[in-house]
């Protein structure tokens, strides 16, 4: 059995520290790359759907809680209230009142909307997204209006006949 003099075993464990530093700088390299590529998706998903970020409010949250009306674009929806809708002659402009759609809380949206409103925006059984601003006159002012198409079998059992 040889005994080795200090200057080798100096060397020996000199190579063998190297090697293991290459390997934790492999490895940090790594981690740094996919924590880069990890941030890079997420951005280019949350810049992809920017709007979609938005939550929307039902009617009697919006009305009950005042930090959503400072000016903010937001998505309120509700149904519409029967009889509120006004069109002015010869004019895209219009005002109508939205309530929420279970019909238990009777706060009302006052609204407007510049446009052409959606097939089924008159639709008892649709739901309707209004997004846009809560204006300084207390009328929310609709950007963009969505409605949520009722559900057949909704509306197919209200319109038959019930034998009895």
């Amino acid at each position: 059995m040889r005994v080795g003099t200090v200057q080798e075993t100096e060397y020996i464990s000199s190579e063998s520290s190297s090697q293991e530093s290459e390997g934790s700088g492999h490895r940090t390299r790594f981690i740094i790359l996919g924590a880069v590529l990890a941030l890079a998706v997420g951005y280019m998903v949350f810049a992809a759907f920017p709007g979609n970020i938005l939550y929307f409010l039902t009617v009697s949250e919006f009305m009950r809680a005042d930090e959503y009306r400072d000016g903010r674009t937001v998505r309120v929806a509700g149904a519409l209230v029967g009889g509120s809708f006004q069109r002015q002659e010869k004019s895209t402009f219009s005002n109508f009142q939205l309530t929420d759609k279970e019909g238990g809380a009777p706060e009302r949206l006052v609204a407007s909307y510049t446009g052409i409103m959606p097939d089924l925006f008159f639709n008892p059984h649709s739901e309707i997204i209004l997004e846009g601003r809560y204006g300084p006159d207390d009328v929310f002012e609709a950007e963009s209006i969505l409605v949520k198409c009722p559900s057949k079998y909704q509306a197919l059992e209200e319109e038959r006949p019930t034998i009895g």
